[in-house]
């Protein structure tokens, strides 16, 4: 009986030791799609992975980022054209009239900054009507159906070395969104992804737009 007992209790940790934590399915999983993007492939160092349950109403999910990336992009590309229109209106003034005279030169000068501002002008102006189309769509969908609390999967972040195409190592990481029972990749974003996210002030953005996407 003790044999037998002995026998059941070495073969119950056996197959404990042969199930695969979640972390594990979602490292099996992932690797082998971030190697596939890398310059070199062979530098890939494992360092840890964070993995967290992803629900419909909440941030961090796939729907939420993939939109907050759409607008940061959009606002980034808004900032620019904005920038260079400012730049062109404070050249323009330099050649200005000074005292009733203008010279061939400052008016030639004067026209062209002036044609610059006004092409970025309109630039701008073309973005930012996108932003407010594609925020209030937003709104409009959310306000028509609420997001529900529902498991939508996994979100994973990633972080591992690997050597740049200078041969100098660094840490980085990706965020990976995955299906519920871990075996398939639904969404990924990069390190640049996330820096382009984060480079997008939250504050300027709703001092720029704010007003306007809130008024119904």
């Amino acid at each position: 009986m003790r044999k037998v007992l002995f026998a059941i209790t070495c073969l119950a940790l056996l197959a404990s030791c042969s199930v695969k934590t979640n972390e594990e399915k979602a490292c099996e999983l992932i690797e082998p799609d971030v190697k596939a993007n890398l310059i070199k492939p062979e530098s890939y160092e494992f360092a840890q992975i964070r993995l967290d349950s992803c629900f419909s109403d909440s941030q961090y999910n796939p729907e939420a980022l993939a939109f907050a990336m759409k607008v940061a992009k959009l606002y980034g590309e808004y900032k620019e054209y904005a920038s260079d229109a400012e730049r062109a209106e404070s050249s323009m003034t330099i050649y200005a009239p000074s005292y009733g005279y203008q010279s061939a030169h400052d008016k030639q000068q004067q026209k062209k900054y002036k044609a610059e501002m006004e092409k970025a002008q309109r630039k701008a102006d073309a973005i930012r009507v996108q932003i407010l189309s594609v925020c209030k769509e937003k709104q409009s969908q959310l306000l028509a159906s609420p997001p529900k609390h529902e498991f939508m999967g996994w979100m994973a972040v990633m972080t591992y070395r690997v050597e740049t195409a200078g041969g100098i190592k660094i840490m980085t990481e990706s965020i990976y969104f995955l299906n519920n029972d871990l075996t398939e990749i639904t969404a990924r974003f990069s390190r640049e992804d996330l820096e382009e996210l984060q480079s997008a002030s939250i504050t300027d953005f709703e001092e720029e737009f704010g007003n306007e996407i809130s008024n119904k």
